[in-house]
């Protein structure tokens, strides 16, 4: 379920770059990016067995 927010805020930076919002949807599309690490960073420490 909290993986469902990455895409959602994707779609709302995507919809505001398409209304020329760039500045908005560049900011919320960074935010999209740090979840995304961010998650990566556990899975990877907690499934994957990898350590950064």
């Amino acid at each position: 379920m909290y993986m469902f927010l990455p895409f959602l805020t994707a779609f709302i930076g995507l919809v505001l770059v398409w209304f020329e919002k760039r500045l908005a949807g560049l900011f919320v599309l960074a935010i999209t990016v740090g979840i995304l690490m961010f998650w990566f960073r556990i899975h990877a420490n907690s499934h994957l067995n990898l350590n950064f």
